[in-house]
């Protein structure tokens, strides 16, 4: 029973943990770069929500209001990052998006204080019961994984059956070709970017009852984040999620079963693993190079 509630504890974490690697992959196939600001990002959308939460008492319109929120604070990031990576590439990409991520704190601090604040939760916490047994599964893990089944189920479709969504995987595939084809290249990436940034903003959302919020508070889930994107493979939203519920677990069992200050180590452990024996991840795509 300790493993299942064990298990149980990581189910809810490891799935905002694959949103947000469904962010980070959302990015990565538009634009071959790695955002690290995306942290900041869910955490901004995260205190937006907070403030329309406790002006109207109002959960849904917080989560509404902190995805368009994301959006637009995706849409900025892109600007920021992909301005860098044509002028300075890969390196001076990622040199944006950390600069990105210290000003995105630095605001945050700045207009809600640098203090721990809790996040109210819309449902119950507590575990649910079960004759004598209290389960590690509440209400409220049961509607996050209601709203990540049903968001990955959204964009599933929206990418495979819809114009728009198959105009951006043309962008993300092939840019040269696509634009050739009359795709607006451009308008793709910055679409992908701010569709990234609202699934970041639902996923800080998600996270923040169940643990805080400051500044700094979202910092080590970008870790775990990208950890889960590397693990499932950087081209795969599927694998993305997949390797958050993944990571989710391990970290849940980690934590019970020695010190929660282990965690972080075993995130970096798997990370090496993965790039030493799979380094396109475990659904990630392979290229082959004939020569």
């Amino acid at each position: 029973m300790r493993l299942v509630n064990t298990l149980l504890s990581g189910l809810s974490s490891g799935v905002v943990y694959g949103l947000i690697a469904l962010a980070v992959v959302f990015v990565w196939r538009s634009s071959r770069a790695v955002n690290f600001a995306q942290a900041g990002q869910a955490m901004i959308s995260a205190f937006i929500a907070l403030s329309v939460y406790s002006s109207t008492d109002n959960w849904v319109l917080a989560l509404v209001v902190a995805t368009a929120a994301g959006f637009l604070v995706g849409a900025f990031a892109y600007v920021v990052v992909q301005k860098a990576l044509r002028s300075e590439g890969e390196s001076g990409a990622l040199i944006a998006s950390l600069g990105l991520l210290a000003v995105l704190q630095a605001a945050a601090a700045m207009i809600w204080g640098g203090e721990i604040r809790a996040f109210p939760a819309p449902v119950s916490t507590d575990g649910i019961h079960m004759g004598d047994t209290t389960l590690l599964l509440s209400r409220y893990d049961l509607l996050v994984l209601a709203i990540a089944a049903g968001l990955a189920l959204l964009l599933t479709l929206f990418m495979q059956r819809t114009r728009l969504g198959l105009a951006m995987r043309a962008a993300a595939f092939n840019g040269e070709v696509a634009r050739i084809s009359g795709v607006r290249t451009g308008r793709m990436l910055l679409l992908g970017w701010a569709i990234a940034g609202a699934i970041g903003g639902i996923g800080g959302v998600l996270i923040a009852p169940l643990s805080f919020l400051s500044p700094n508070s979202f910092d080590i889930v970008i870790v775990f984040a990208f950890t889960a994107a590397v693990v499932g493979g950087l081209d795969s939203p599927v694998g993305a999620m997949l390797g958050g519920i993944s990571t989710g677990l391990l970290l849940a069992v980690v934590t019970n079963y020695s010190d929660a200050a282990n965690a972080p180590i075993a995130a970096l452990v798997v990370l090496v693993i993965t790039l030493i024996v799979q380094p396109a991840g475990l659904f990630g795509s392979r290229t082959v190079r004939r020569v």
